[in-house]
């Protein structure tokens, strides 16, 4: 059996455990980003080197490595949503803070009257 199948089996086997196990907090988001990062650079410099003909072992793990791939794309899609919702809400904060800071700052004004009378 090819060895590289092998080890890009183990490595989407961890990359699946990190994406199923839960995180909590930003700093542990932080490092399982990190983690993954890792992993997929990892699984990537693998692929290269997996050539056919594959024996039916192989070709076991290649399904296996697909249904997992299945549901570590719906994770780091689930990610990517919720890194994008912290950001916005962060933006959202930083809006609000600056207005509530200087609230004439950004005044918009939509028509002006003057009085002519004397």
């Amino acid at each position: 059996m090819n060895a590289a199948v092998q080890n890009c089996f183990d490595i989407t086997k961890e990359l699946f455990e990190v994406l199923t196990a839960p995180h909590s907090g930003e700093q542990d988001r932080d490092q399982t980003i990190e983690r993954i990062d890792n992993l997929i650079d990892k699984r990537e410099g693998l692929l290269k080197d997996i050539q056919p003909p594959f024996s039916e072992k192989e070709k076991e793990l290649g399904q296996q490595m697909v249904k997992m791939n299945k549901v570590i794309d719906q994770k780091l899609s689930l990610l990517r949503e919720e890194i994008k919702r912290d950001m916005n809400g962060i933006n959202k904060k930083k809006t609000n803070v600056k207005k509530y800071s200087n609230p004439y700052e950004n005044m918009q004004f939509d028509g002006v009257y003057y009085d002519k009378r004397k």
